[in-house]
């Protein structure tokens, strides 16, 4: 992403050649007959592709051939194998001769053009707004810290001017409005914006993330495709009177077992430290054969894929090609026997965003489902994302727990909706019930897990968006999780949940109710058991828990806001690159 560009992130490529040498697991079947996957029996789901390349002209931290030549080789790749596919142009290149005469040689039949939303000098200067790069990067065009590299560091009638001056660039060059905006970082009151202005179809946006950029966003749906809400883009809107009428999709492909806060820490042995977990073809995860025939699987195979099942490949020219060509023309290779066997459909990013309005007049239920683990560690990791939460199930070895919750809210607000980011991080959440990455300490799990052992897992649908786990421990009793949109039902075991000291102390726990407090909002979620404190946490026991995650009016203002202010922060510091990195 932007800043592993940086000088000395690109260490990260030695850690990643080393892991090969390393020769840890790798998955087989790479060659393996499979099965075309058109719809599950309970519910008709879309396995799409989105293939998404976008465009910078002015990044500063190579030469702008280099810019140049990733695009012709993107292009070249577009047109080799006749792909539908979308590219997104920052506003320094649509006002640059070269990268838009490299840009046309696409199909214009197969490429959809639309914006890469991130700031510079031309497009500020366009927008009659001065450009302020920041200390670190005095002399740039360009400037990935949010201030002034995004929308958020402005406020609203400085974003007006950059959306316009961006719209008005974009139709004189194209002769339309863009029906397709992305970046790694957007803000609810600029999307909303747009829709209603320009009527913009869809939007993407970086998917969760802890450890790269000038940003951290944790919560929100997993993967696939939502409409956000208008107070906070991060979460799906559950009422959508209050919603941005375009969906939002997250970006190239997160692993749904390693993509969850820095992996190393989480997870002894994992094999590389630095690289994102996601099918961007410059990290590891995107360049090895047999970890994208993995990803292929994983979501195109499983039992119980609700909806949608969403992958996006392509890459940002500033890696440059000798980086993107290590995993890129091998994915698009794959892609194509994929479509040729009826697997997936490839589609240009604004024409899945209208099928996804024409099939979904609100939020659905969508899946990430990985029974089977890339580095022959044996992990497993189920997600679920509605209207009302997100959670995800994780079995490592014979332990079963939930390692996320997170619920939807359309009036927990993202930190820069009104008012303007004038530092160079930006931290989104959704509001947390669960999450081993926030609420883990040398004492406690962080997590919420199932009582006893368990020896296997297994996944299938039952009835319109919802998805039934079957676990059986290891005395061969069987446990049932159902995800249903609005509750959590585990029939068999109990639930045990541990918090770090601070995040503990913030707990109201009392009969058919846990309560919380995160970020200056205070929630609860009503549960069915006999719920009692403990040491670490709280336990619920019963033959049926539910959790009801459904509440929308429950949320409210609290009167302090240190539980965000304080570990939050540090935590982000620790993972992510700090802003006296060159």
């Amino acid at each position: 992403m932007m800043d592993i560009r940086s000088k000395g992130m690109l260490l990260c490529v030695v850690s990643a050649i080393a892991a090969i040498g390393a020769g840890f697991p790798q998955v087989a079947r790479g060659g393996e007959s499979r099965p075309v996957a058109h719809a599950d029996t309970a519910t008709d789901v879309r396995r799409v592709v989105n293939i998404v390349n976008f465009v910078r002209a002015l990044d500063p931290r190579s030469p702008k051939a280099e810019y140049l030549r990733a695009l012709r080789e993107e292009v070249a790749l577009n047109l080799k194998y006749g792909f539908e596919n979308t590219i997104l142009l920052q506003y320094d290149a649509l006002v640059d001769a070269e990268m838009m005469a490299e840009a046309r040689k696409s199909d214009p039949a197969k490429t959809e053009f639309g914006l890469w939303f991130e700031m510079s000098r031309p497009h500020n200067e366009a927008a009659g707004l001065e450009w302020r790069p920041s200390e670190q990067h005095k002399g740039w065009d360009w400037d990935w810290f949010i201030n002034p590299g995004f929308l958020m560091a402005y406020d609203h009638e400085g974003r007006r001017k950059l959306i316009d001056a961006a719209f008005a660039k974009f139709k004189e060059e194209f002769g339309s409005w863009p029906k397709s905006v992305g970046s790694w970082l957007l803000d609810a009151w600029s999307m909303d914006y747009m829709v209603k202005t320009y009527g913009v179809d869809g939007f993407c946006i970086c998917r969760e993330q802890d450890s790269t950029d000038a940003y951290g966003l944790r919560g929100g749906y997993s993967n696939g495709a939502y409409y956000p809400s208008r107070k906070n883009m991060l979460s799906a809107a559950v009422d959508m009177e209050n919603a941005v009428r375009a969906p939002v999709f997250k970006m190239l492909t997160p692993d749904p077992i390693y993509n969850y806060g820095l992996p190393h820490e989480l997870y002894p042995g994992y094999p590389h430290r630095e690289g994102c977990s996601t099918m961007e073809p410059v990290w590891y995860s995107g360049y090895t054969p047999t970890i994208v025939d993995w990803y292929f699987r994983v979501y195109t195979e499983p039992k119980g894929l609700l909806n949608l099942s969403y992958m996006q490949v392509g890459q940002e020219n500033s890696f440059g090609w000798p980086m993107i060509s290590r995993g890129l023309p091998m994915q698009y290779a794959k892609i194509a026997a994929e479509a040729a066997a009826g697997r997936v459909v490839v589609e240009k990013m604004v024409d899945t965003a209208r099928a996804f309005k024409a099939a979904h007049k609100s939020n659905c239920p969508q899946t990430q489902i990985a029974l089977e683990d890339w580095t022959g560690a044996g992990r497993k990791s189920v997600w679920y994302n509605s209207r009302f939460y997100r959670a995800n199930l994780v079995m490592e070895g014979s332990r079963l727990f939930f390692r996320d919750i997170h619920k939807m809210s359309d009036e927990f607000e993202e930190p820069f909706l009104d008012k303007v980011c004038t530092g160079w991080q930006a931290l989104y959440y959704t509001p947390p019930v669960v999450d081993q990455w926030l609420f883990r300490s040398e004492g406690a799990t962080g997590t919420m897990s199932l009582s006893g052992e368990f020896k296997s897992l297994d996944t299938s649908s039952d009835g319109d968006g919802i998805l039934v786990v079957t676990a059986t421990r290891a005395d061969s009793a069987p446990v049932e999780i159902r995800f249903e949109e609005g509750r959590v039902v585990v029939a068999g075991c109990g639930l045990d949940s541990e918090y770090a000291a601070e995040f503990r102390k913030a707990l109201s726990i009392g009969d058919g109710a846990v309560g919380f407090e995160f970020c200056g909002y205070r929630y609860r979620v009503p549960i069915r058991g006999k719920v009692q404190a403990t040491e670490k946490g709280f336990r619920v026991d019963g033959d049926r828990i539910e959790l009801d995650l459904s509440s929308t009016t429950s949320l409210q203002l609290s009167s302090t806001r240190s539980t965000c202010s304080t570990r939050l922060k540090r935590k982000q510091k620790t993972c992510g690159q700090t802003p006296s990195d060159p």
